[in-house]
């Protein structure tokens, strides 16, 4: 009897799991000539440690055709991940068919995918500090606190303007509290936190090398941030490996986007 009560709490505890990792379609949205699709995962809590990605995604509408002209970021959210294709603004799109696969990522140290790298004071600037033990693998993984004269040397000159009719200027890199560079590798992503933060600040600059694909990113977290403040600040990578991501695929038909 034990043994069988024990099978029973197995079986439902496993598709209890299961169904926490369902993805749901959040909403199908039409926007004059935009189409706007939402996913989320069912029950997933809203924090560092279950993040999710669109791996694959296709629309298809009612005369059998995908939709072009994605326009999206592809990177891991808290929350529900969002895609928007380009569409003809006077087509009903009455009836489509919304399919692909999520990446669900769930990073902890246990499984080598949650590195807590700690306080930028004690963090060496202009070198790679993700773990060798990953780049080992895939080296083309970086992750890297820079500063001022590596954005001068990879970007001469560089000018840039807040908005069409401002004036270019050059960066006041004191304006900025923090300087981070990233590439991600083909085989493998990751996250950054910021004290906790996957998108911190209020203020953030990012440029990207086109030669080398590196992104560099420079965020102003808060008003008068201190010397001690700035070196405080605390730095979070989740890296994804297999044991991490679970890919979850997804099929909604006949759907009708509101708009």
């Amino acid at each position: 009897m034990k043994k069988l009560i024990t099978l029973l709490l197995s079986a439902f505890m496993s598709f209890t799991v299961y169904s926490q990792e369902k993805v749901t379609l959040k909403r199908a949205l039409k926007i004059y000539d935009m189409l706007e699709v939402s996913l989320e995962i069912e029950n997933k809590p809203n924090d560092n440690f279950h993040l999710v990605k669109i791996d694959t995604l296709t629309v298809i509408d009612g005369k059998k055709q995908s939709l072009k002209h994605n326009i999206f970021q592809n990177k891991f959210r808290k929350a529900n991940v969002l895609a928007r294709y380009e569409i003809d603004e006077n087509k009903p799109y009455k009836s489509l068919e919304i399919k692909g696969v999520i990446n669900y990522f769930k990073p902890s140290k246990d499984d080598g995918s949650y590195f807590d790298l700690g306080k930028t004071k004690g963090l060496q600037k202009n070198t790679n500090l993700i773990s060798k033990s990953v780049t080992s693998k895939n080296p083309d993984l970086f992750f890297g606190i820079v500063d001022a004269a590596t954005i001068d040397k990879v970007f001469p000159n560089f000018e840039y303007r807040n908005s069409e009719t401002d004036e270019p200027k050059k960066i006041d890199f004191k304006s900025f509290d923090l300087i981070y560079a990233l590439k991600a590798d083909k085989n493998r992503d990751f996250a950054v936190a910021v004290n906790g933060d996957l998108e911190p600040g209020f203020n953030t600059l990012t440029l990207t090398d086109k030669k080398t694909r590196m992104v560099y990113k420079l965020v102003k977290l808060q008003q008068n941030m201190t010397l001690v403040e700035r070196e405080s600040i605390r730095i979070e990578l989740m890296i994804e490996n297999e044991a991490a991501v679970r890919k979850i695929p997804f099929d909604f038909k006949n759907v009708q986007p509101k708009g």
